[in-house]
Parts: C-alpha cells; structure tokens; sequence
C-alpha cells in the first residue's frame, strides 16, 4: 500500500453519509487517484462508488474527518515532502466536494498526521507528530473552512518507531494523543488534551501491541471513552483489547477478543459499522479478491468474521 514511511493509521472516522453508520473508503493513488466509497447498510458495505476523481496522488497520506461538522465526514491528504500542502474535500453525503487547499505547510516528509477534535468544538482538527529527536506534536486547528498555522501542543511525545494515534480515551469531549512504543518495553502512554496543548505523557499500559503488530483505537464497548485494540497480523490472527476506565488506564492485562481476523498482509481497521454505539473491527485483504469482512463488538468481544464486501481496495490502494 501507498501510505507514509511509518505506515501508520491508528483510526479516524468515516461516516460520509451521516447516517451513524461508518463506512469504508479507498483511495487508488496511480496516476488517476480517484476514491472510492462503500457505505454501510449495517450489515454489509454497498459496492464501491466513486466520489472523487482526483485527489491524494502517490505519496500523499490521506485521512477523514468532519472538518466543518456537518455530521459528515470529509477526506483530507496531506502532501507531506517540503511542500507540506493539506488539502480538503468536504462531503456532500453522496460525493466529496473539490479539493481545497486548508493549510499551506503541516505535516512535512518523515511525520506522521493525524485527524482529531483537540479542543472539542465540533471540528475534527489535523495533528503531526515529528516523530524525531525532537519528538514535538504540533496541531492545526480547523475554523470549519480552513486549518490554522501549526502550534506546538507537546515537545515530547513519540519517538521515532513508535505508533502514535489521536482519540477521546477519558471521555471528556477533547481528543487526546497516544503513543504505542512496541519495541521490547511494548507500553501505551497517554498525553490528555486540555483544550489547548497536551498534557506530559502518562504510561497507560505497560504491555500492549508487540513488534510487528497494528495497533488501532475506538470504543469498542461503547461507554464513551476511546479504548486501544492490537492485531497480531500473522498466522494466529488474534485480535487483542483494553478497555479504558477513563482515568489513566487502559485496563489490566489486554484481553483477546478474537482468535482470527486480520493475517499477515491484511489491514485491519475500526468503526462503528452498524451503528450501534460500539465500535467494530473490518479488515481489507488487499489481495486479487480484495475481500473486506467485518467482526462487529458484542461489548465484550469481537464476533466471528463476516464479508461485508467482495471487491474494496486492491493492492496498492489506501484503505480507511
């Protein structure tokens, strides 16, 4: 797949509809770098529709969010390179608007963007982590029709090879910053949002998501608060939980929610694809067959796999 140096998507939201259902997205890249969409009927993802026929070109790390908050959710890309370009496509509920340069330099070649509401006012904001030496976070936040310049909201929050992500984990309406350090320590540490900067980082867990694993956020009992999920993408296929209690821990040791779904060179992801409050589990097999199927949250696990979509998002393709 065609996704930044880090590879990493930690989740954001994708209800393009504003149905309360999320749906799934891919965008082709190539020379063409059209997107396609499926929404969810609640039991299975409608074929592939294109709702734009230019945006995110190869190299170019796109993401969604509801940056006007509309109830729907839009596509973002950020150039990345020296150029630093974020562009917007705002939805329409059934195809995406023409790409709009919001911000003129965020996010540059070697940083990770990520999408989040910081300072709770309805507006999903973008965020970078340098991921550096330096290992500072910095946040544009959206007035509905633009990103403002980047301010620094941390000066240290993931190191390079860590896996960093954006999410409400203490349920108080602020996205807040996570960081999976993987690697032999394997802890999850945690910077609260206040509105205007993020907090120092607070280790939430000690061992959660190893080497080679990917890591994904949501709430997947449905209490609120963001909890963290880790899938093992090799032959076991195991798919891991912790639970947040909203208070500095994501709690006790991670629990295995299911024993199959999502194998080596799949990409799994996570959205409330039935609109029920919890979030899901969908993986993207990205193979000839580019099945997706789905293991939807029972509050306590995740249920059995089931194809939603027979053909989503080929090799090569970005899949959300």
């Amino acid at each position: 797949m065609v996704r930044p140096v880090q590879g990493v998507f930690a989740g954001s939201p994708a209800d393009f509809n504003g149905d309360g259902r999320d749906d799934i997205i891919t965008f082709t890249h190539g020379a063409l770098a059209d997107v396609y969409v499926g929404l969810s009927t609640g039991s299975g993802f409608l074929g592939g529709a294109k709702w734009h026929d230019f945006f995110a070109l190869p190299g170019e790390t796109p993401l969604t969010g509801d940056f006007n908050g509309d109830g729907k959710d839009d596509i973002v890309t950020f150039t990345q390179g020296t150029s630093g370009d974020v562009f917007v496509a705002l939805s329409t509920g059934t195809n995406f608007g023409p790409g709009v340069k919001w911000n003129d330099f965020f996010s540059l070649a070697g940083e990770v963007p990520a999408v989040g509401d910081v300072n709770g006012d309805g507006l999903d904001d973008i965020i970078t982590f340098t991921r550096n030496t330096a290992a500072d976070v910095y946040v544009a936040l959206s007035t509905g029709t633009g990103f403002q310049g980047g301010a620094k909201w941390n000066d240290f929050f993931g190191l390079a090879g860590e896996y960093p992500g954006v999410a409400d984990v203490n349920a108080d309406g602020k996205a807040d910053i996570v960081v999976f350090t993987q690697g032999s320590t394997a802890d999850v540490f945690v910077g609260l949002s206040t509105g205007t900067g993020f907090q120092g980082a607070t280790k939430w867990h000690e061992y959660f998501s190893l080497p080679g694993e990917s890591p994904r956020l949501g709430d997947f009992n449905g209490d609120g608060a963001t909890d963290i999920a880790t899938f093992t993408t090799n032959p076991a296929a195991d798919v891991y939980v912790a639970l947040s209690d909203r208070q500095g821990t994501f709690v006790g040791t991670s629990v295995k929610w299911n024993d199959f779904f999502g194998l080596t060179g799949e990409f799994p992801y996570t959205g409330d694809y039935n609109g029920d409050g919890k979030d899901d589990a969908v993986v993207f097999t990205h193979n000839t067959s580019a099945d997706v199927f789905t293991a939807l949250s029972t509050g306590t696990g995740f249920q059995g796999a089931t194809k939603w979509n027979d053909f989503f998002g080929l090799p090569g393709e970005t899949t959300l």
